[in-house]
């Protein structure tokens, strides 16, 4: 019989154990005296039945002889449990609330504990007969395997590749089952060696914690064999052995102590090898086992719903609840980190098996979207690859998530669009050349996911951006009252990476969500999330107002950036060209002979302050200059087929010209690009004069003015086809600056290692 547990030994040490059966037995006593009573009465009227008072009685013998079980499962109750323990439905396992229950925010996600992985051995010893199947024939085994190559095409290549011989059943029918029956036998024997050592005497405890089982060696015999009689047969009991030594391979790195009391398994891995094959096989070939006993349906909204058996088998569920912590657990243990995996060939293949657990793992979701507890600690390892792991970890991470987002309800949806902007924010803050590339990639994953349910989003991009208005509305007031002057600090608060990427996040999101081409694909219908666009352009231009220095210019370019997007995808008209041209106006260009220094130029991508140094600098006054003049193309090149273009860009080529007229344009560098600029502009302007003198509609009609030009590319505009021009030259240096960044860093990690 299987170990006992260390809840169990705790509750009978406590000396509650008798007790409980005292109070049970009592209690089946006083029930089968009112039943005896109520048969009695049935008897005496007639209407008795011997068949059914026989079945009675043996129902109460069956309760005498499982008292001691009873009040075991009693005690474990008592003592807290088992978070995936037996339970007859997912209100009884997880609460009548389920994820639909308020819970605090500190306790969003949480952890497993490694009592969650006790459940295999609660059966490990049982009639493990049920459920199996009787060895198939060779034309049904045929059309299995047929069916298996449509259903899960990825399984069926992975056994082409590696276990072809797995698929042919038509060579030597007859002696393959002799030699798997024999297989069986010898393994079922070394197993049932180990397990008959120990006491079955459940009074006697102290000799039972003196017990040791021993240890049975996985070789890739036994796997063998375990996977031959997955695939063919669909064999529960092969699944709980191959789970059980999966179990003991996540764990063989610990020290008994630390493993808990029912980690204590009778299987060891003592090559890599087989550890790598054995993790694999578990991986692999468990979800289409439980595909088979339990199968289920993707409804056309991509939910999940699952086709219970006729006869419901909770030592199958118990077991999948079980697989799971110990795979999370694995997750957990297994390296992700970029400088973790270039040490040697071992962390390489861990990287490996990193990404197949990750992958596989969502292959278990339909069993696992009942229990709240082991999707609260799933949600939690996938945010936690998603936020430090390698690129490659991160992508799997998020694709998980995805996965979960998708076949969820609307609680799980929340659970995960909470949570996910909460796993962005920490890593914002430090910013630097080498980890940008890995933030854009959490940014743009993030903000796909809120796009998916813009109506469940609202709720959650409201009360985000929300707290983004009272940060800068705290600082406002504190630079109002003079506290500001007083403390520093206090823009701190508002100029810091962090705050600037959240705008630039929400930016993405809700231009992504109302651009034209999703209100298109919806049948002309508004996002959700639209009407939060007014109050993110108010947040940003607040920023933007909040302290006008030169040292911050590269600040403002980055929100400049962020509502351009929004501009350019969702149609907003939002009028930056005011907040521009106050650079053209400040200091920086208005010294016409700036400071000269032999500094380096600045790239605005990675920074939001300038140094002291660079203030009233000729290469500062460059730098910003290629910026503005850029920013200037690209706002105008988005109006460029509106018919209103050549009122919108009129006070601005006035306002260039006379700054180029008084001398407060800067060097003869950056005069020489504005006037490039202009002659675009004036080309575009004439250009759109030209095509709106045969209109024959007054500008009140909206419907007309928007399909002015209607079809027509930005890039057939002259200032279109020029910004075209400069994206390419920018990004073209954008990737040389980050392939020298990433040789540096390549450099700088041959150099530790040699060290």
């Amino acid at each position: 019989m299987a170990k006992t547990s260390k809840a169990f030994k705790k509750f009978a040490s406590s000396g509650k154990l008798k007790d409980q059966i005292a109070n049970r037995r009592s209690k089946q006593q006083s029930k089968r005296k009112q039943d005896d009573r109520k048969a009695q009465r049935k008897h005496q009227r007639g209407a008795a039945n011997e068949s059914d008072a026989e079945v009675g009685e043996g129902q109460d013998d069956d309760d005498d002889e499982d008292d001691e079980r009873d009040a075991r499962r009693a005690g474990e109750s008592a003592l807290g449990g088992k978070a995936g323990g037996v339970a007859k439905s997912v209100e009884d396992l997880f609460g009548a609330g389920g994820l639909d229950g308020d819970l605090p925010e500190e306790s969003d996600l949480e952890e497993l504990d490694e009592e969650d992985e006790d459940e295999e051995d609660d059966d490990e010893d049982d009639e493990e007969g049920e459920g199996e199947e009787d060895l198939l024939d060779e034309v049904a085994m045929k059309k299995a395997m047929k069916d298996l190559s449509k259903n899960d095409p990825e399984f069926f290549k992975y056994l082409k590749e590696n276990d072809e011989e797995l698929l042919d059943f038509g060579k030597s029918k007859a002696s393959g089952s002799k030699k798997g029956k024999g297989k069986q036998v010898d393994e079922d024997d070394d197993e049932e060696m180990a397990s008959d050592d120990e006491d079955e005497d459940e009074d006697d405890i102290d000799e039972d914690e003196d017990e040791e089982r021993k240890k049975i060696s996985v070789n890739g015999k036994m796997l063998r064999g375990w996977q031959e009689g997955m695939l063919k047969q669909h064999s529960i009991r092969s699944l709980r052995k191959t789970l059980l030594a999966f179990r003991a391979a996540a764990h063989m790195n610990e020290d008994d102590g630390d493993q808990g009391s029912g980690l204590d398994t009778k299987y060891s891995i003592d090559s890599a090898q087989v550890f790598n094959k054995l993790v694999v096989t578990a991986l692999k070939y468990t979800p289409v086992v439980v595909a088979h006993h339990f199968p289920y349906k993707t409804l056309a909204n991509g939910r999940i719903k699952l086709q219970p058996p006729k006869t419901p088998n909770q030592s199958l569920n118990r077991l999948i609840l079980s697989h799971f912590s110990t795979l999370l657990h694995l997750i957990k243990s297994l390296p992700s980190t970029p400088s973790s995996l270039s040490s040697g060939s071992n962390d390489e293949d861990a990287g490996s098996l990193l990404l197949v657990a990750v992958n596989e793992s969502t292959k278990l979701l339909p069993w696992i979207m009942g229990a709240r507890k082991h999707l609260r600690a799933y949600l939690k390892v996938l945010l936690d690859l998603w936020s430090s792991a390698s690129d490659q970890v991160r992508i799997a991470s998020f694709l998980a998530l995805r996965r979960l987002f998708t076949i969820g309800d609307d609680a799980v949806k929340d659970l995960c669009l909470r949570n996910i902007y909460r796993s962005l924010l920490p890593p914002l803050r430090n910013t630097t050349p080498h980890t940008l590339p890995s933030i854009n990639l959490m940014k743009n994953t993030a903000s796909e996911l809120y796009q998916l349910a813009p109506s469940l989003s609202y709720q959650h991009a409201f009360g985000f951006i929300r707290m983004l208005a009272v940060h800068l509305r705290n600082v406002v007031r504190s630079s109002t009252s003079g506290a500001g002057g007083d403390n520093q600090q206090a823009f701190k608060t508002v100029y810091n990476w962090q705050f600037v990427h959240c705008l630039d996040f929400w930016s993405q999101v809700l231009a992504g969500a109302s651009s034209t081409q999703t209100q298109v694909d919806n049948g002309g219908l508004e996002s959700p999330l639209k009407p939060l666009i007014f109050p993110l352009t108010q947040i940003s231009l607040g920023v933007i107002r909040l302290l006008p220095s030169s040292r911050y210019f590269p600040l403002r370019f980055h929100i400049l950036h962020s509502l351009l997007r929004i501009i350019q995808k969702s149609g907003t008209y939002i009028p930056l060209s005011p907040f521009l041209l106050e650079i053209l106006d400040s200091t920086e260009f208005k010294r016409s002979n700036p400071k000269k220094s032999t500094l380096k130029p600045l790239d605005f991508e990675y920074i939001i302050r300038a140094p002291a140094a660079y203030p009233k600098t000729r290469i500062y006054q460059e730098g910003l200059g290629e910026e503005l003049i850029y920013l200037l193309g690209e706002f105008y090149s988005t109006l460029s087929l509106n018919i209103a273009f050549p009122e919108l860009v009129l006070p601005i080529l006035i306002t260039l010209r006379r700054h180029i007229k008084k001398g407060s344009a800067g060097s003869p560098k950056v005069v020489a690009s504005l006037k490039v600029l202009i002659d675009k502009l004036e080309a575009t302007k004439t250009y759109i004069e030209k095509q709106r003198r045969g209109v024959n509609f007054a500008p009140r009609d909206r419907s007309e003015v928007e399909r002015f030009l209607d079809g027509s590319k930005i890039e057939s505009t002259p200032i279109g086809n020029w910004i075209r021009l400069q994206k390419k030259i920018r990004d073209k240096k954008r990737e040389e600056i980050e392939r020298s960044f990433k040789d540096r860093a390549g450099v700088n990690d041959e150099d530790e290692d040699s060290d």
